[in-house]
């Protein structure tokens, strides 16, 4: 009786334990729409707020807000007003009403963390319930927690960027579209701008996203030439009278594309069209996350160079000096410690992706932020000399540089060169001293073809027991990679300043002239002679160093041969005939 009942309790048990898990997947389970909008979420918005409170007690939601967009738009388009409090009473600078895309529209303490629950609780399930009750599909409701708060969901935060969001090409497209709308200074979600002075072009409408504070007045004011990116005033939190870079730029970006879509929509049911939602969104700009925060690619310098020079007063040469205290760059009896920098700022601008690729913040001179020993509170702490030569900064001209040469055209030599510091040799590269506002150019460069200092092929016989010796064409790949060369200005100029011979240093890494034959480069075997020895592992032996020049070469650009394709370089001998004698055997008796 004892086993029996033991038995059934362990079956019970058993049971039990099936239905709770079952149950708990069941809760946690995702839906098929949560699962479908789960492959195509690239931009989630990840809630989270605990207010005050140290965690939370369930997993953040992970918000998939263009698909609701695309759900709740169907019938109403570009009315946000279902979820959002769109605008409110604008108390400090613009006028009445600012467009504010509020969530949840209920009063909520951000402090405190039921506050923020009960907020969005009320929001949300109510919103799926009228949705139930109307016959239409919806989200979860009260008690389903594990499908909105989900443990398992793959989310990863966000980090909003406005850069390369916000690029020349689609710079230049904002304008070419605001210039030809008519009464488009209305489109100006700031309010009333005030122009000062006279703008020269009548079709430059700069004002309608650009403007500046005047404090004394309290008003908002455009100056020509004064353009300056959004984030010089507008922060990364509200501060003030000026609402963060978020706030603005929601406001500003959806606002204008909803306006443009109203005046649209207009037009068209004045000529009796239909309204067609994608061709709407065609001509006026998206106002789904992922149209502004999707994937957006960098632009190839050929499509930067096809689209007009942004003007903004700028000089095409810039001369680039101390910003402050010019005596400290003084050497006592020798003058000057360094030449100025003479910057060719027409040729950078079409190597960024925007003017915020260098300008992080403000179109302004870099030594307004960045003082001689780094102001903390403008130029975070980064000095006037690591603005330019800081080569960890990708933002430094150095650091961009350094990134330039991991390109796939340049990383079969640089990748032997890579260096934390800049050498010394590179100095008077930049510092050239005043260009009298002229930037010469580099001229291309043409390798010393001189038949005994350059042979034409090489013969390398290292293998020849197991293979042909190679016919390596030295002077096809030498011509090829100088070609390469002088395809980059920023190449040029650098290799120009080492000499004549300087792409000979990518194979022939650092070593200087031999003896007394000028610009005779030694051959490999002349410090790889010996073989591998592990106690000196920096120092490889013959075989090793051609293997790894050649073939780390080719993986860097990305050219044939690969690693173990050995009979590329390496023919097999032709195989030695060999001539079998057959004996026959007397049959047995």
């Amino acid at each position: 009786m004892r086993k029996i009942n033991l038995r059934v309790a362990l079956f019970m048990l058993a049971f039990c334990a099936a239905i709770v898990i079952g149950g708990t997947r069941l809760i946690h389970s995702k839906s098929p729409e949560i699962q479908h909008a789960e492959k195509e979420l690239s931009t989630p918005i990840i809630i989270d707020h605990k207010g005050s409170a140290a965690k939370l007690d369930r997993a953040a939601v992970v918000f998939d807000h263009d698909t609701h967009t695309k759900v709740l738009l169907k019938d109403n388009p570009d009315n946000c007003a279902l979820c959002h409090i769109v605008k409110e009473k604008d108390q400090s600078l613009v006028g009445s009403e600012a467009l504010v895309f509020k969530f949840p529209k209920t009063s909520v303490d951000m402090n405190d963390k039921s506050s923020i629950m009960y907020a969005y609780h009320n929001e949300c399930i109510s919103c799926h319930k009228k949705m139930r009750s109307d016959g239409k599909k919806s989200g979860p409701g009260i008690g389903m927690c594990g499908k909105c708060h989900d443990r398992k969901a793959k989310t990863r935060k966000i980090s909003w960027s406005w850069k390369p969001i916000f690029n020349y090409k689609d710079h230049a497209k904002h304008v070419e579209t605001v210039n030809k709308l008519q009464g488009s200074v209305a489109l100006n979600i700031a309010g009333k701008v005030q122009v000062v002075g006279d703008v020269k072009d009548a079709n430059k409408n700069c004002m309608v996203c650009h403007h500046l504070y005047d404090e004394k007045l309290k008003s908002l004011y455009y100056k020509e030439n004064t353009e300056n990116s959004c984030s010089s005033c507008h922060k990364s939190t509200t501060q003030k009278n000026v609402r963060s870079i978020s706030d603005v730029s929601h406001a500003a970006c959806i606002g204008c594309h909803m306006k443009v879509g109203d005046m649209i929509a207009k037009e068209r049911k004045k000529s009796g069209q239909k309204h067609e939602a994608k061709e709407q969104e065609k001509k006026t700009g998206p106002i789904e996350c992922k149209g502004c925060h999707g994937d957006h690619k960098s632009l190839p310098l050929k499509d930067i160079a096809l689209i007009p020079r942004l003007n903004r007063g700028q000089k095409d040469v810039i001369d680039l000096t101390t910003p402050e205290k010019p005596d400290a760059q003084q050497i006592p009896g020798q003058g000057p410690r360094m030449k100025v920098v003479p910057f060719n700022h027409k040729s950078h601008e079409p190597r960024a992706q925007f003017c915020n690729s260098c300008h992080h913040h403000s179109l302004e001179k870099c030594s307004n932020c960045h003082s001689l020993t780094g102001d903390t509170t403008k130029g975070g702490g980064i000095s006037y000399e690591q603005a330019f030569h800081l080569i960890s900064a990708k933002d430094s001209c150095a650091g961009c540089h350094q990134t330039s040469v991991t390109s796939q055209k340049c990383y079969g030599c640089h990748q032997w060169r890579q260096t934390s510091v800049l050498p010394q040799s590179s100095c008077p590269v930049c510092h050239r001293g005043p260009s009298q506002g002229k930037f010469p150019e580099a001229p291309p460069i043409t390798l010393d073809l001189d038949k005994d200092k350059f042979p034409e092929k090489v013969i390398i016989k290292g293998l020849e027991k197991e293979f042909k010796a190679v016919d390596f064409p030295h002077a096809k790949i030498a011509n090829k990679l100088n070609l390469i060369s002088n395809d980059s200005s920023l190449a040029r100029t650098f290799h120009a300043a080492k000499g004549q011979n300087t792409i000979c240093f990518g194979c022939h890494h650092g070593l200087a002239s031999s003896g007394n034959q000028p610009n005779k480069f030694p051959a490999c075997a002349t410090c790889h002679g010996k073989p591998f020895n592990p106690s000196n592992p920096g120092k490889l032996g013959t075989l090793g160093a051609y293997h790894r020049q050649c073939i780390g070469c080719h993986q860097a650009m990305n050219q044939k041969p690969l690693a173990l394709e050995c009979v590329k370089c390496h023919a097999e001998k032709t195989p030695r005939k060999v001539n079998l004698q057959t004996t026959e055997v007397p049959p047995q008796k």
